[in-house]
């Protein structure tokens, strides 16, 4: 078989491989001593009629000089995924004990200037913040809200429609978000909540809040004691 086909093969792979950093580790134990121990095994044994050209000697040079890079390339990468996922669960676990701002919609008063977040999406020309009594269903209060793009947040003073104090601890947040056709967009709102621990999986860093929620650390957009 010819070493340049061979070499092709393994590059091809390699490619593939860089599509995710963890499949990097493959190939640690493959440098480019390893190809020209390939070369130099390939130039011993060549067909002495049929020699290996001047140009097809440097164009696998450069083939094995190209892999050895993206071998690199990966191992960095690797170490850089690596240390953003120990940033994020550093950060979570910072989180352990406190009040953090996150989606959600179970609200808690806290006391009579209660904070609440909201987002509302693409094309929003409208949002409206209903604040519902978890006892019986019904709307206590209604706050207009910012529809441009991003997470804002506003505070609800604790009063229904009429101005007087309701009373109870929780009540649910309901964002509604509409376009200039009355249609829903979609929307998020974000209530404050406990972390009660941190769950790191392959994928994510988590946040078990106590009252029942799991949100993504990268969601949080504030935090109190």
């Amino acid at each position: 078989m010819s070493l340049t086909t061979s070499a092709t093969n393994v590059t091809t792979a390699a490619a593939g491989l860089g599509a995710s950093a963890k499949n990097a580790s493959a190939l640690n134990s493959v440098n480019f001593d390893t190809f020209l121990k390939l070369l130099v095994a390939q130039l011993e044994n060549q067909d002495p009629l049929n020699p290996m050209e001047g140009t097809e000697f440097t164009s696998q040079i450069a083939q094995f000089s190209s892999l050895e890079q993206q071998i690199n390339g990966n191992n960095l990468l690797e170490r850089l995924v690596s240390e953003r996922d120990f940033g994020q669960q550093t950060l979570a676990n910072s989180y352990l004990g406190r009040s953090v701002l996150g989606p959600g919609n179970l609200l808690k008063r806290d006391g009579t200037a209660t904070t609440i977040g909201y987002e509302a999406g693409e094309g929003a020309t409208r949002v409206s913040l209903e604040i519902l009594n978890n006892t019986n269903g019904q709307v206590v209060r209604t706050l207009n809200g910012d529809p441009s793009k991003g997470v804002k947040t506003m505070v609800w003073d604790g009063k229904d429609s009429n101005g007087q104090l309701v009373s109870g601890e929780t009540f649910t947040l309901r964002v509604r978000a509409t376009d200039s056709d009355n249609k829903v967009r979609p929307s998020t709102g974000y209530v404050f909540g406990t972390v009660s621990s941190i769950l790191n999986d392959a994928n994510k860093v988590s946040l078990q809040m106590a009252d029942g929620r799991s949100i993504d650390a990268t969601s949080v957009i504030g935090v109190r004691q």
